[in-house]
Parts: structure tokens; sequence; C-alpha cells
């Protein structure tokens, strides 16, 4: 495969999680809002919003999930290359091929865990205590988000095991260390 070919699909990437990236930003946009017409309310008028908290909560927890992918396909995420750097390439991509493997097993397992919680919410109709909204709907995107990571990952994983093999791909990889 070319270089080029990468770059093109690493873009591509880039595009798709931005995308996620944008319901992040939609979210923490949305949880300013509310948190300053909370307070707003509650110091002007004595009317407090009911159910900001919880609001608050379930709007966090989709902002951070949504974030992941995108963090991933920047190259965000925090790496310990500072001793496998000074190993030969074949065995320093081989080892952050075995990390990265790693990671993808275990956001993989996160986004099953959470389609399953997703699942038994919205059987058990799991409801927030204050509003009563049901629960399912934020498994579900914590869900979605965390396979879209696992792909990220899982993308990157594939490169890594290219690089065992290739030097300009592994210079291309290694750009992106700290």
């Amino acid at each position: 495969m070319k270089l080029e070919t990468i770059r093109t699909w690493k873009e591509r990437v880039g595009k798709w999680t931005k995308g996620l990236a944008g319901i992040s930003f939609i979210c923490v946009l949305g949880m300013l809002l509310l948190n300053v017409a909370d307070v707003l309310l509650s110091k002007l008028f004595q009317r407090p919003i009911i159910g900001t908290y919880e609001l608050t909560q379930r709007i966090l927890m989709c902002a951070v999930f949504t974030a992941f992918a995108y963090g991933q396909s920047q190259k965000a995420h925090i790496n310990m290359t500072i001793v496998i750097r000074h190993f030969p390439r074949p065995v320093r991509f081989a080892l952050f091929t075995l990390m990265s493997i790693l990671s993808v097993i275990c956001a993989g397992a996160v986004a099953y865990g959470a389609w399953k919680q997703g699942m038994v919410a919205l059987n058990s109709h799991y409801i927030t205590e204050i509003l009563y909204i049901p629960l399912f709907p934020f498994y579900f995107v914590e869900a979605v988000s965390m396979a879209a990571f696992t792909l990220t990952l899982l993308y990157d994983t594939v490169l890594y095991v290219m690089a065992i093999f290739r030097d300009d791909l592994a210079q291309m990889i290694q750009a992106e260390w700290s």
C-alpha cells in the first residue's frame, strides 16, 4: 500500500471522528448554557432549573465518550514511547502493536458492556431519579462512541503492524510521537 493512500485514509478517519467530536462540542456547550441559566435563575429569581445536575451528568457522559475517537485520530492520547523509541524498528513497532491490541480489546469490551447495560436499562425501564428520563439512550451513545473509538484504534493498529516491515510508515507514525 502506498504512503499516499495511507495518508488519504488517515484524513478520512480524521473527518469521520471529527463528526463525533462535533457532538461532544454541542454537549459541552449545552452543559455550559444549562448551568449558567440555572445559576442565574437561582440567584436572580430564586427559581432554579429542576434536574440540572441530573442533566449535566448525562450530557457530560455523552460529551466525554464522543470525544475519544477524535482524540485518537489526532493522537491526543498519551503513548509511553520513551523506552521503545530506542529499540530497533521491528521490535519497537511489535511492542507498540501489542499495546495497541490491548487498547482495542479494552475499548471493545467497554463498547460491548455499554451496549449490554443499555439493553438492561431498556428492558428494565431504568429512568433518572428527578426528571424520569430513560437511561438507555445514554448507554447506547456510549456504546456507539466506544465502538467508533475501537475502530479508530483498530485502524491505527493495522498501521503499526505495517510499520514493523516499512521504514517510511514507521517514520510517519513516529513523527506524531512526542
